[in-house]
């Protein structure tokens, strides 16, 4: 790093409050980091930490930063599972955690919120107007809501049920690269019909602006009715997938799996005794308890079709709540225990069992890492395969991380370009930047890189995440 971090600090501290900025190291090394499995190269660390508390005090950043050529990197929680979170070149780190503001107006049927806030701590705060956060990542208790805006991700929901959260935008407040501030949208519950800025900042993870208000309509709370369903093989559930597509019925809000592996981790850590089998979760939505009961028999006997061990609603809270839980134990086992690496593939419904047994043998048959166990969770009615090699151990060389992580990345992600796929959930820039020419070509990349640039000429914002690492 070759900036004056002394004087970068002092002129930051100036702008936003001395107590406000960080130019330490250990600072600087939590900061450069993610959920990444190698470690921080130097070369990635931060020049200075910065944790704005208005939209005044990061147009004041950002223009600052534009006026030096420094490179500023925005930051939410670092939840992000392909490197979103992570710093691809010395920059100043902007954290958004203290800009938590919340304003509900039922009156007129939105809320208004900094990008700060915590997904679990507002879905508290709308509980009492009975309205839905149609937001379900499984780091909910610590993910904010401005990276779930920036990267457009409904995370465990079911696009055909719920869509995407930009959906629900109405508009946003954001800071341009060189300072400015700009308002967008509508106050009206009706969003404004052809070009629109909105829909140009949703979404765009951070490459285009900085995201510090969002105004997002209340969106009335369904009931819902819960289903688990067993069953002897993964596979028999990728079947009951295509099919529910294929006969045009009526999906899900939610439809989770667990392979035969991760199920029986997952119900032993939630004290169930383990399944036999593959394991899969629905939850159907209506307005009224009548309605979810009358959809969820609908979707038991179409279930009873594809040849369950067994499958029933499941009445009980209690027993529900471990059921859906020993899915995030599941992951949980894996990244506390051992290195994890891995895979979101998005294929055409058609071809899913397909993509999934490729994804399977792509992760059993490594170039970079022989002897690996293979996990499969996640949201499969979206449908989203998340393929997993787990290696039970953390005790591995840093460049051997890398390798393993870029070739589970890059054999997946042509899985995916293979049959017609997309990142759904992760986001699509940083590590994924080599898919996004692989899979739209030459013409669509570039439009992207002179969108960039329209917006950001002297590219200050999360460099490197569209070039890909740097």
């Amino acid at each position: 790093m070759t900036e004056d971090l002394e004087r970068i600090g002092k002129d930051l501290s100036d702008r936003v409050g001395r107590e406000h900025v960080f130019t330490d190291r250990p600072t600087a090394l939590a900061y450069a980091r993610d959920t990444m499995p190698w470690d921080v190269e130097d070369h990635h660390m931060p020049y200075a930490v910065v944790r704005p508390g208005n939209t005044e005090d990061v147009s004041a950043v950002l223009r600052y930063a534009s006026e030096r050529a420094i490179p500023v990197h925005t930051h939410g929680s670092g939840t992000s599972l392909v490197g979103l979170g992570r710093p691809k070149t010395n920059a100043i780190v902007l954290d958004t955690g203290r800009m938590q503001d919340l304003a509900i107006y039922p009156e007129r049927g939105y809320f208004e919120v900094g990008p700060g806030m915590h997904i679990g701590k507002l879905r508290q705060a709308l509980a009492p107007h009975k309205a839905l956060l149609p937001v379900f990542p499984g780091s909910e208790p610590v993910a904010t809501i401005g990276g779930s805006i920036a990267v457009n991700t409904s995370a465990h929901a079911v696009d055909a049920t719920l869509c995407k959260p930009g959906d629900y935008v109405l508009g946003l407040e954001v800071v341009l690269p060189d300072g400015q501030i700009l308002n967008t949208g509508t106050e009206s519950t009706r969003k404004p019909a052809g070009i629109e800025a909105t829909k140009f900042l949703v979404g765009s993870e951070g490459l285009l602006c900085v995201i510090t208000r969002i105004r997002m309509r209340l969106i009335p709370l369904p009931r819902t009715a819960n289903i688990v369903a067993y069953y002897k093989r993964t596979e028999d559930i990728l079947d009951v997938v295509m099919a529910m597509y294929r006969q045009g019925l009526p999906t899900p809000l939610f439809f989770e799996y667990l392979d035969e592996t991760s199920s029986r981790i997952g119900f032993e850590a939630v004290g169930l005794a383990p399944p036999v089998g593959a394991v899969a979760m629905m939850s159907m939505g209506s307005a009224t308890p009548e309605g979810c009961r009358a959809k969820a028999e609908l979707f038991l006997d179409f279930l009873a079709g594809g040849n369950p061990i067994e499958a029933h609603i499941v009445e009980d809270n209690d027993e529900w709540g471990k059921i859906w839980s020993s899915r995030a134990e599941a992951g949980n086992y894996c990244y506390r225990r051992g290195s994890t690496f891995g895979s979101e593939v998005t294929p055409r419904v058609d071809c899913l069992k397909t993509a999934f047994l490729e994804t399977r043998d792509v992760i059993l048959n490594l170039d970079s890492y022989q002897g690996n166990e293979f996990y499969s969770f996640g949201h499969i009615g979206a449908p989203t395969i998340h393929g997993y090699a787990f290696i039970p151990s953390k005790d591995i060389p840093n460049e051997v991380k890398q390798a393993i992580t870029l070739e589970v990345r890059e054999k997946t992600e042509a899985i995916n370009v293979k049959y017609g796929g997309c990142g759904g959930e992760w986001g699509l820039t940083a590590q994924r930047a080599g898919f996004l020419q692989k899979k739209y070509g030459p013409v669509y990349y570039d439009f992207l890189m002179k969108l960039k640039k329209t917006f950001d000429p002297n590219n200050i914002l999360n460099r490197g995440n569209l070039e890909g690492w740097l």
